[in-house]
């Protein structure tokens, strides 16, 4: 004999949660209303206007349509904020939620933490990981080999190369970019006699060669190599690559040049408008301009971990002085 439906099936039909469907008034005194209208400053005026919901869900949507983005509700709530509007996660998930926008709950597994090792630099450019990711050539037949090499503070892309293989010459020829366009920079304009760099990498052949270790060496860069089976020690870049591979999943590449394109958009949008969490939800090119004017404060805690704090609104961030000083672009070259 049926029992009737679950009651969470039940709630799940009418709309409503179980906190709704519990709750009991305590007093006469009315509870604030749902709003119908966000309150959102120009950031090129500064001159505040209620925008209408639906125009809040129109942003949305545009967010969660381009596969570059963060779709995360609390990410997606710090890039509005980032856009002017002064809404809250708790808001964005009721509209999200209204509209079906939210995406399924994962089923996370059971993780072990890295407890040794812990990469922690003090700022930009100390501490800098790279790696490989493979992607399939549908007309080839054939893997492409993706290098991409990632600042660990700010989590920003410093360069990236595509190609059929990823030997120690190509990889030189990308650090010798970075290095140029970066790094000499920051030595210049830095207030220390010397920068500790650090590079880490697993050991792959293309890294643990001669002319990578001799090159490194020239240059005044240590080169330090993760133990087998321990990709955690590289997570930075492992967890970039995570995101690339679920951005980029869906899409199949008749060419090396079709999907060379592809990741110029990735990287341009990764860099200047994906939500980071690792970054207090700030894009990394903005947090590291950031952090150079002083608006980040990075606070160290137990066993080597450390965090940020913002000193700026959301909503002030693309007011600031030269904000976009490290925006990104595609250099082919």
């Amino acid at each position: 004999m049926g029992l009737g439906l679950n009651r969470d099936i039940c709630l799940d039909i009418v709309g409503l949660t179980r906190n709704q469907f519990y709750y009991s008034a305590k007093g006469s005194k009315p509870g604030k209303g749902v709003s119908n209208y966000t309150l959102w400053r120009d950031p090129n005026t500064k001159q505040e206007h209620f925008i209408d919901n639906t125009e809040v869900v129109k942003e949305i949507v545009e967010i969660k349509l381009n596969p570059d983005l963060a779709n995360w509700y609390r990410l997606i709530t710090i890039s509005l904020n980032i856009l002017g509007y002064y809404i809250n996660h708790k808001k964005v998930y009721r509209l999200m939620y209204q509209y079906l926008l939210l995406e399924n709950k994962r089923n996370r597994k059971g993780r072990e933490f890295v407890k040794y090792r812990r990469v922690t630099p003090s700022g930009p450019l100390r501490v800098i990981e790279m790696d490989i990711k493979y992607f399939w050539i549908h007309e080839k037949c054939r893997y492409a080999f993706v290098l991409t090499v990632i600042d660990t503070f700010t989590r920003y892309v410093l360069h990236w190369t595509v190609g059929y293989t990823m030997k120690s010459d190509q990889v030189k020829s990308v650090w010798e970019y970075v290095i140029a366009e970066y790094l000499q920079q920051a030595k210049v304009s830095s207030t220390e006699i010397d920068i500790d760099i650090t590079v880490r990498s697993d050991n792959g052949k293309q890294f643990n060669s001669k002319i990578m270790s001799s090159f490194f060496e020239e240059n005044g860069i240590r080169h330090e190599f993760t133990r087998p089976y321990t990709p955690e020690e590289n997570g930075h870049v492992e967890s970039f690559h995570n995101i690339l591979g679920t951005s980029l999943k869906r899409e199949k590449f008749t060419s090396l040049k079709e999907l060379e394109e592809r990741l110029g958009k990735f990287y341009t949008s990764y860099n200047n408008d994906r939500s980071h969490s690792g970054t207090k939800g700030v894009p990394p090119s903005k947090f590291w301009a950031l952090f150079d004017l002083g608006k980040v404060e990075v606070i160290y805690l137990k066993n080597k971990a450390q965090k940020f704090k913002l000193n700026v609104a959301y909503q002030d961030i693309l007011t600031q002085p030269d904000i976009n000083r490290y925006q990104y672009r595609v250099n082919r070259a």
